[in-house]
């Protein structure tokens, strides 16, 4: 008897791919049952859910057995959209998972405007959210139209992301950052007025050494605040108290 279920179960489901082969998705697609009535959408901060579907561009009568990375593709298109993925909820249900670009600073277009760490304009409304970013101090703009910051922008913004991933604390702390002509990042903290001078890829462990170092320095002479602490030398921490030294 069991052996028999199994058999008619069998034919109830491959029965139709055999008959119907490649054609299945396209006749299901036709099928009413299968319209697009609910979209579920996750991961949003800056975005609207409404932003979102209308970046799907369904039509009237889209299926849920419609183009999956083409749908991807469209939703990735926004200048908000770091990446995308769209599944399948059965019978009529779509659920779009959003990776939205992270502001990490403010750069010049020549106004302040929200900056990602890969260097792209984020399009994000500054009096509807507060955003306590550092400001990239750089010469240059990014041409009209452009999507990107130039790339002596994009190079700090990166540094900016480096740092934001392991210490968020102490980029919230800092006004400014910028580079020396030598390519190193000078990060100005908002208070005490201290500029931190990292090299490229700065360690969680080379800037704990930089910060129990001012530390240090300034339980030692509480009058005489330092003006810079500088990372660059292995194995070393500089402090200085005159920023012309």
């Amino acid at each position: 008897m069991r052996s028999q279920t199994r058999i008619l179960l069998a034919t109830l489901v491959l029965g139709p791919v055999v008959l119907w082969g490649p054609r299945l998705p396209e006749l299901l697609s036709r099928m009413e049952t299968f319209r697009i009535s609910d979209v579920e959408v996750q991961g949003l901060r800056f975005l609207t859910e409404e932003a979102v579907v209308a970046q799907l561009q369904l039509g009237q009568f889209a299926s849920v057995w419609g183009d999956r990375a083409q749908w991807e593709e469209r939703v990735a298109a926004h200048p908000l959209v770091r990446s995308a993925d769209v599944r399948r909820r059965l019978p009529s249900g779509l659920l779009v998972t959003v990776e939205e670009r992270r502001p990490v600073a403010l750069a010049g277009t020549p106004i302040l405007e929200p900056v990602d760490a890969e260097g792209y304009r984020l399009p994000i409304d500054p009096t509807r959210y507060r955003l306590d970013l550092p400001v990239i101090a750089a010469d240059r703009v990014p041409p009209r139209g452009s999507s990107r910051f130039p790339a002596e922008v994009r190079t700090i913004a990166s540094e900016i992301g480096w740092l934001m991933s392991f210490d968020e604390e102490f980029v919230r702390r800092v006004s400014t950052f910028e580079r020396t002509t030598g390519g190193a990042l000078v990060a100005r903290l908002v208070a005490p007025d201290i500029d931190f001078v990292l090299p490229s890829r700065t360690p969680v462990s080379r800037l704990r050494d930089g910060e129990a170092a001012l530390s240090d320095a300034i339980s030692r002479d509480p009058s005489r605040v330092p003006t810079a602490v500088d990372l660059r030398f292995a194995d070393q921490v500089v402090v200085r108290r005159n920023r012309n030294d």
